[in-house]
């Protein structure tokens, strides 16, 4: 990724942001050579070498590996050459995959060739092979980069044939490898929201930069995803008032025809939840909740959002970052689904009867004699949980809490922004609260209640997850 600085002549590509695919936890994924047989011998060798594999790619991605005698399974994706899937039967060919081939012999004689041309005079038989060791063995460990042994080719370290300048494994071919037709969402049973044509509720985006946002700073994060997927669908001019109007549909704008807000109590409309999934204090996750339900149109146009960043004029100490730079973070779309299909690492998409505060709940006009409890009870009926989910809004406890721990830090309501950045929605309550909810049935996040509760504010977390 260019970072905006040149050095010896060309510009700095520093920073970089690898593709990565995402899997829910205890996901499995096989490799299969249906056409391999190998004795008990081979086989317990196969057995150990599974064993060793203890990540994919990268470190983090924490993996338990096994070998298998047989597979009963049927491939979604394989080379054309092994008849596993037909041309006709698969979307436009993808290359991917890297096999090693024996095509050492051609790669040194190649840079044999390359020695000679460059001496003046002929070399010796000595003075090649020298000058061959330096292009295949590695500077730091000494590794032969081009082995001649298939093994040895395996053991490489990425850093060993980069440090030659390999750009992949050296003596490596890309076959052509169809994927067959997966559906790239999937779905479950949705305890009690019923959403259009069984479409997807959820969009889970992974946030990263440096520095990552406060959780502190939630509604603000929430204010700019709205933002950044309305510029998806662009804007109209009204040119007698010169304002502009989202071209969005109202499940993502949250206004109707006319451009006024949506006063609907069902809420059908997107809320905008960022979170710490890994309980740092920082921002690391956005959630985009549809209650409605997410068409292709939709989905397409958010699939496109790639980054978040603050305008110059929308820039405050408490969101700033340490540098003079504008503050700007990157996205990456983890998927689409339902809340339960997140529920295993977003504790805000989860099940519970259960519900504690993660930012702080401000209630949605003035407070009456029953305080906040009676504010929460009040909304979870309107906004028809206590239908949807089979229990009496009565019969939901509330209680208050004077703070939370954020990131090994114990924060009041008061640390946190509570306000819109626009200012134009009356609102009666500036203080807020933290609370723990206990409904009668357990309950299908998220769980987002109150003012500003589209963006962040009022969201609870699951405590005791089902």
């Amino acid at each position: 990724m260019p970072v905006g600085s040149i050095e010896k002549g060309r510009e700095k590509t520093t920073l970089a942001f690898d593709a990565f695919v995402r899997l829910p936890r205890r996901s499995e994924i096989v490799a299969a050579w249906p056409e391999a047989a190998l004795d008990a011998e081979r086989f317990a060798l196969a057995v150990d070498l599974a064993a060793g594999i203890g990540y994919l790619g990268r470190a983090e991605s924490w993996t338990e590996c096994e070998a298998l005698s047989e597979w009963n399974g049927k491939a979604n994706c394989g080379p054309f050459e092994s008849g596993v899937l037909r041309r006709s039967d698969t979307p436009p060919r993808t290359r991917f995959a890297l096999k090693i081939c024996r095509q050492s012999a051609r790669l040194i004689a190649d840079a044999k060739e390359r020695i000679c041309a460059a001496s003046r005079r002929p070399p010796t038989p000595k003075k090649i092979e020298t000058e061959v060791a330096k292009v295949f063995r590695s500077k730091g460990s000494r590794m032969d980069t081009l082995p001649a042994r298939f093994v040895d080719a395996l053991m490489l370290d990425t850093a060993d044939y980069q440090d030659r300048g390999w750009p992949r494994p050296p003596a490596a071919r890309e076959p052509d490898v169809a994927p067959g037709v997966v559906p790239r969402r999937s779905f479950t049973a949705d305890a009690g929201r019923a959403p259009s044509q069984n479409l997807p509720t959820v969009a889970r985006f992974v946030l990263a930069g440096r520095p990552r946002p406060r959780v502190e700073d939630t509604i603000r994060i929430g204010e700019l995803m709205r933002l950044a997927a309305l510029s998806q669908f662009g804007w109209r001019h009204d040119e007698a008032t010169g304002r502009k109007f989202p071209k969005a549909p109202w499940q993502i704008s949250g206004r109707g025809p006319d451009g006024t807000p949506l006063k609907h109590p069902s809420h059908a409309h997107a809320f905008w939840l960022p979170e710490d999934a890994d309980s740092d204090g920082l921002i690391d996750h956005v959630s985009v909740f549809v209650a409605d339900g997410m068409d292709d149109n939709i989905c397409a146009r958010l699939d496109r959002i790639t980054r978040l960043w603050v305008a110059p004029k929308q820039r405050v100490e408490a969101i700033a970052a340490s540098d003079a730079s504008t503050p700007e973070w990157r996205l990456a779309l983890e998927g689409f689904g339902r809340p339960a299909d997140f529920a295993e690492s977003a504790r805000i998409l989860g099940t519970s009867a259960v519900w504690r505060s993660v930012t702080p709940f401000m209630a949605a006009g003035h407070l009456k004699a029953a305080g906040y409890p009676g504010e929460v009870r009040r909304l979870v009926k309107n906004r028809g949980l206590d239908r949807h989910f089979g229990f009496n809004s009565p019969e939901v406890a509330v209680t208050a809490l004077q703070e939370v721990a954020t990131g090994g830090s114990l924060r009041r309501a008061i640390h946190f922004h509570r306000f819109r950045s626009r200012g134009h929605e009356e609102q009666h309550d500036t203080s807020g609260a933290f609370l723990q909810i206990v409904f009668p049935r357990p309950v299908e996040g998220p769980v987002a209640l109150g003012y500003g509760s589209h963006f962040g504010l009022g969201l609870f977390t699951a405590v005791e997850r089902i």
